[in-house]
């Protein structure tokens, strides 16, 4: 028994660090994609990682306890500010996904934390990657998700 209860204390919690370690890696892969296709395809697939691994994090984390934070993904596009792009808060958003391509998104800039301490806008320590668009396009597949009436429930 209590061999056990050493063994056990002794365990490093499975999320610990484990959103930084990943965001740095991911970081790394982003600088070396050559194309904006590939770029997209990493921002898309971080997305979907980063809201199961947030939503599993919630339940068995303590907020003070938790290590690293989420890398902020947004998409400005003129007539709308900004959208940030989080599936846990919006799940619909993932509907978009097949509509952001290189052919929709006119620039993509990440922001290092290095880089983000100088924002103010910036929340936590954390790293972020801004969509630009001006496509009407996307602009009216965003407006028909109607995110502002969901947000509200």
């Amino acid at each position: 028994m209590c061999v056990f209860g050493t063994a056990f204390a002794q365990r490093p919690l499975p999320e610990e660090c484990f959103l930084k370690k990943t965001n740095e890696a991911w970081i790394k892969d982003f600088k070396k994609a050559k194309t904006s296709e590939f770029q997209l395809e990493l921002i898309k697939e971080k997305l979907l990682a980063d809201a199961i691994y947030l939503d599993n994090e919630k339940k068995i984390v303590a907020k003070e306890n938790r290590c690293g934070c989420p890398i902020r993904f947004g998409i400005i596009i003129p007539g709308r500010k900004w959208l940030v792009l989080d599936l846990n808060e919006n799940p619909e958003l993932e509907d978009l996904f097949p509509d952001i391509t290189a052919e929709t998104i006119d620039r993509i800039k990440l922001s290092e934390f290095e880089e983000n301490k100088l924002n103010r806008y910036a929340v936590d320590k954390c790293s972020g990657v801004t969509l630009y668009s001006s496509s009407r396009d996307l602009k009216r597949k965003i407006r028909r998700l109607d995110l502002d009436s969901s947000s509200n429930k």
